[in-house]
């Protein structure tokens, strides 16, 4: 409501007087209630319409200054987004709070991995891997980087951590995005082709099914769900309940989505186990043995 009544406040002390139609409802809520608890702004008709007028200029300038300490109009024109919603709204994360760049944590499966920007830059990443541990790599979705090689992406730092997960014939880069496929990243991906195939292995809830949802929307058949060998039996061994409820919504959602398009059969099958059994399987499950 703050941020409705601060674009309200500011619109009107731009014009002097507002028309009630250039207002949207959360404005107009906001205005409302900002007029029957001040008496700083009245509503008065003017012909066929309605008008919010100001009462005590100074008071409503004073009242927007606490909503929203600083004006965009002062502030640099390179301020970061959440810089600029703190200045704004006091809340970072109000309005645009996207970064520009994603930075993807990757670490080599291989020993002759790289990453190419499309002309003359290369990452070694297999020695980057060897030598760090890891590697960062910054991009956005107008750039040119890709792998010849096949993107393994998963949510939790442990499958990260130790790759032994992995079958033994994989290859490529294994990158750890952290619950949550960015937006930012999806873009990345969807711009131009990343590496012959990206491979998504979240947890088996909700949450896991939704950005793999989200994922087959932009890549389409580009992209695939991986599976544990023997997921059914660790599904009814080592799942939970619990996570199963609190995701259940995510979980109807995923299963909307990806029916739109055709959903893999071996995907199907997995969601139907899981609804059957109301059980949700974490990734760490992966370094159980076999059931």
């Amino acid at each position: 409501m703050s941020r409705a009544l601060a674009d309200a406040l500011g619109k009107l002390l731009v014009a002097g007087e507002l028309a009630i139609s250039h207002c949207t409802l959360a404005q107009r809520q906001a205005l409302d209630d900002f007029a029957r608890k001040t008496g700083f702004v009245r509503l008065t008709t003017r012909g066929r319409g309605s008008l919010y007028q100001i009462v005590g200029r100074e008071r409503v300038e004073a009242h927007l200054a606490q909503l929203r300490p600083r004006q965009q109009e002062a502030l640099p024109a390179d301020l970061p987004s959440r810089a600029l919603n703190v200045a704004r709204y006091r809340d970072s994360k109000r309005g645009s709070a996207g970064h520009a760049v994603h930075y993807l944590l990757l670490k080599a499966v291989g020993a002759e991995v790289r990453w190419r920007d499309g002309q003359e830059a290369v990452v070694e990443l297999s020695a980057l891997t060897r030598l760090c541990g890891a590697a960062a790599l910054a991009v956005q979705s107008g750039d040119g980087w890709h792998c010849d090689e096949p993107l393994w992406l998963v949510e939790n730092q442990a499958l990260f951590d130790d790759p032994s997960w992995l079958p033994a014939d994989a290859g490529g880069a294994l990158c750890y995005y952290s619950g949550q496929l960015s937006s930012l990243m999806l873009d990345w991906l969807a711009a131009q082709p990343r590496a012959p195939q990206v491979i998504l292995f979240p947890d088996y809830d909700g949450i896991g099914l939704q950005n793999f949802a989200r994922l087959r929307e932009r890549l389409g058949g580009g992209c695939e769900l991986w599976l544990i060998p023997g997921w059914s039996e660790r599904l009814r061994q080592y799942g939970n309940r619990r996570i199963w409820l609190d995701n259940l919504a995510n979980f109807q959602d995923a299963v909307r989505r990806l029916s739109i398009d055709g959903m893999p059969a071996a995907v199907a099958e997995l969601c139907r186990t899981m609804q059957a059994e109301g059980l949700a399987l974490e990734q760490e499950s992966v370094f159980l043995g076999e059931p």
